[in-house]
């Protein structure tokens, strides 16, 4: 049995980590795995594509690490016949993989993970937990739907609960850092980060780093991120993640239809403090915020 796993960067690498221990403990051990990695550059992810989709007979499954990895296997051989799991995907309707999770077309299936519906409950939690913040950037990849929408929901938002919400589209660590230097003299305290291909990769990295540097409140999306040091985070575990889709790509490795293996919603969300950068950044936190969450990084 061999698969080719699929990511955009190293960012994603927990899932395929998730992924492998899901399938072993149904029992798949003799399992041979080809990893195809974008090195975080969107031309990467389009080589390594074409390079997949000329291998496809290869492999009797594809796991992708998100939905951009499901996107550009479609854009580069929209007639790929090969089953594709998504091993936390973001806005799956919106990419245009299916328009019912009960009924998968397209030979793809997978689990969504949420990131962008839960855009308004972290902007809720950064408010509950930092009520002095007015302004706050949101950076995007403006030239995916999935992040367009995603950005809109957070500065809808911000609107609701009285947050001025700035998108911002950066590219390299160079970008970055101009943007985070300049935020607290224009009135910038906070960074929520959103399901955005260049921060879901390297660039997560570099905004705690700055973030801390400039004393700047970061929310993110997994808890794998606040325990790296991110203040407040919201959603599933890249891991987590790639745990549950196992369990869809088992059942098509077992002789199951794509198209009778319903996408999944991720079923493990937790928010997760990180107490020590709240307490760096000149914030106390208050038993009242502690019990809201469900793990605290001391």
């Amino acid at each position: 049995m061999k698969l080719a796993l699929f990511i955009s960067g190293e960012g994603r690498m927990s899932k395929v980590e998730g992924f492998k221990a899901g399938l072993k403990s149904l029992g798949l051990n003799k399992v041979e795995y080809v990893l195809f990695n974008g090195e975080n550059s969107l031309k990467g992810v389009e080589e390594r594509a074409i390079e997949i989709a000329g291998r496809e007979e290869e492999f009797d499954l594809i796991a992708v690490g998100g939905s951009l990895e499901a996107y550009y296997l479609k854009k580069v051989k929209p007639n790929l016949k090969a089953p594709i799991v998504i091993m936390g995907g973001t806005a799956i309707k919106t990419w245009g993989f299916t328009n019912d999770f009960q009924k998968p077309d397209k030979n793809i299936t997978g689990v969504d993970n949420l990131n962008t519906e839960l855009m308004e409950k972290r902007v809720e939690f950064m408010k509950r937990f930092f009520p002095d913040i007015k302004k706050a950037v949101v950076f995007c990849t403006p030239q995916f739907e999935a992040s367009k929408v995603a950005t809109r929901l957070t500065r809808e938002a911000g609107l609701k609960y009285g947050i001025n919400v700035v998108p911002v589209s950066v590219r390299d660590v160079q970008d970055l850092e101009y943007v985070m230097s300049h935020m607290k003299e224009d009135g910038f305290s906070a960074v929520i980060i959103t399901p955005c291909f260049y921060t879901e990769n390297f660039l997560t990295s570099y905004i705690l780093h700055y973030a801390n540097f400039y004393g700047i409140v970061v929310v993110c999306l997994s808890p794998e991120q606040a325990m790296k040091g991110c203040a407040i985070a919201y959603g599933s575990s890249g891991y987590d993640q790639g745990y549950q889709s196992a369990y869809l790509a088992y059942k098509i490795l077992m002789g199951e239809r794509v198209e009778n293996v319903p996408f999944q919603r991720v079923s493990k969300i937790k928010l997760v403090v990180n107490q020590r950068t709240i307490r760096e950044l000149g914030y106390e936190l208050k038993e009242q915020a502690i019990a809201l969450a469900d793990q605290v990084a001391r």
